[in-house]
């Protein structure tokens, strides 16, 4: 699983299919879904019908947008945004 740290070493970022599948199929607090604008393929649509069942923010972004988010380049079509913990 790909997550990123924020500057509190929260882990707020996941990206790539599997990861991303993963982290809502385990009931993890997640903000928003960041899906590539167009893509609809079956790993895709099962991801955002996932995301739906956790009412989870669905947003359907374009390319340089998923790129700007993204840490690593690897997002596979598909990004989430965890929440913050509020503990400190």
């Amino acid at each position: 699983m790909i997550e990123h740290k924020d500057k509190h070493g929260n882990e707020n970022m996941i990206e790539g299919r599997n990861a991303v599948l993963e982290a809502l199929r385990s009931g993890k607090p997640v903000d928003k879904l960041f899906v590539l604008d167009g893509c609809q393929d079956g790993p895709v649509r099962t991801i955002v019908r996932e995301a739906k069942k956790h009412d989870t923010l669905v947003q359907f972004v374009d390319k340089e947008r998923l790129t700007q988010l993204s840490q690593t380049g690897r997002h596979q079509g598909v990004l989430i945004q965890r929440l913050m913990s509020m503990h400190r």
